[in-house]
């Protein structure tokens, strides 16, 4: 399939520019294009002002403007444990496969199909094994779940082994993560979860866009798809958090440290869960390209390939994130360490000045307890009992105290 049709072009480009924002993926169609009675009436009032203005298709063949619509299956959609579609059946479901058709044997002999099949059980793994000739290793892989995330090649299939986490606010949720499984077929592809994946409805409308403005509905298109998902919720949670991450450093000065410090490891767990979601996904995207780049259109090849590219970017802002956290830790420590150091010297200065205090009174108080005891003043009889020399010794006391005082405060100027 070739990127000449500009139309698959215009709907691969805007897929990939789609992010679960603030507006949790809403594709924000243009203002000129909205059917309300509001919109209406804002568009006649400004055909009176703008004068006329002629109109131009650069497109052979288009003569208006045309609404992307990614969002068929956002609204009142129930997913089903089988989900199909094909370009020539459309979008079928059901509860028990056999429900897929009157002949769901011979739907599934059809070519250029997805199916979905969502928390396998026994039954199941006996058709993928009979039917789709599965080998027995890819089906215990899929029974017992969490196992690492892989790529394998096998003689008609490839097998893809993915691990998803649910990401919600930015933040991830504890017990949901998804065991995605692909089997990619030569002329179809299956994917299966133990859990729910709200992109499906996603992949849904992108591969309903795609059947419309193609021939030839693949299922490396499907692959795509699941890919690109991925790669937006990593998109979705890495602009979460660096606002989040600019707000712990501004804020530095009004949040107690013990709270920056703890938010900032809640950060960095983040931030670690991210990068190890994302960069399994980057070892399989390069096997891919390199075990089996026949198995997948040149096209696609070439769009997964900038998939790569952009987890590279999203792996790079993971380590930009965490040397800032490291940083930002090493600051507030450095903080949290000079302010201690400054308390223990206002201690210290403390300590001095009632040491000072204490030198000059102690002797005082020493001599005075000790006279207070009914003990004779020296040179003080019954015959002279004047207090004269009582006197005269808490002079010298008094004396003795201040010299060293002097003495001792010359000596810190000196030095």
């Amino acid at each position: 399939m070739s990127m000449e049709n500009t139309s698959l072009t215009e709907v691969i480009t805007v897929y990939e520019k789609l992010k679960k924002g603030r507006e949790n993926r809403v594709y924000r169609q243009s203002n000129f294009i909205d059917s309300s009675p509001r919109m209406d009436s804002d568009f006649k009032e400004a055909e009176e002002t703008i004068p006329i203005v002629p109109t131009f298709f650069h497109v052979q063949g288009e003569s208006k403007l045309h609404v992307l619509d990614f969002n068929k299956y956002n609204k009142g959609f129930r997913s089903s444990k089988y989900l199909y579609f094909s370009e020539k059946a459309n979008l079928l479901q059901a509860d028990f496969i056999e429900n897929l058709s009157p002949d769901f044997s011979q739907l599934l002999k059809e070519k250029n199909y997805w199916l979905n099949i969502f928390d396998p059980n026994e039954q199941d793994f006996y058709i993928l094994f009979n039917s789709y000739g599965v080998h027995d290793l890819t089906i215990n892989d899929i029974r017992e779940g969490n196992t690492e995330e892989k790529m394998e090649a096998y003689k008609h299939y490839t097998f893809f082994s993915l691990r998803l986490e649910n990401f919600q606010g930015g933040e991830r949720k504890e017990n949901v993560d998804v065991d995605f499984n692909i089997l990619l077929f030569k002329d179809f592809i299956i994917t299966i979860h133990d859990k729910n994946w709200p992109s499906i409805t996603d992949i849904l409308g992108f591969v309903n866009l795609l059947s419309a403005h193609s021939t030839v509905l693949t299922p490396d298109w499907v692959l795509f798809s699941c890919f690109i998902e991925m790669n937006q919720d990593a998109k979705y949670v890495l602009d979460s958090i660096e606002p989040e991450i600019t707000k712990i450093r501004v804020g530095s000065k009004s949040i107690e440290m013990s709270d920056i410090m703890r938010r900032n490891f809640e950060m960095e767990l983040r931030l670690y869960s991210i990068s190890r979601f994302i960069k399994p996904k980057m070892r399989i995207l390069r096997q891919l390209k390199v075990k089996c780049s026949k198995r997948v259109s040149k096209v696609v090849l070439r769009l997964l390939g900038d998939i790569l590219e952009e987890f590279r970017e999203q792996s790079h802002d993971l380590n930009h994130f965490n040397h800032i956290l490291e940083r930002s830790q090493d600051t507030f420590l450095a903080i949290v360490t000079s302010d201690q150091s400054r308390e223990a010297n206002e201690m210290s200065l403390v300590m001095k000045r009632i040491s000072e205090i204490a030198l000059i009174f102690l002797p005082i108080q020493s001599i005075g307890s000790f006279f207070g005891m009914n003990v004779t003043v020296p040179w003080q009889t019954d015959e002279y009992p004047s207090q004269m020399y009582f006197w005269i010794i808490c002079a010298i006391c008094l004396l003795i105290g201040l010299t060293m005082y002097l003495l001792r405060t010359r000596i810190l100027a000196t030095n």
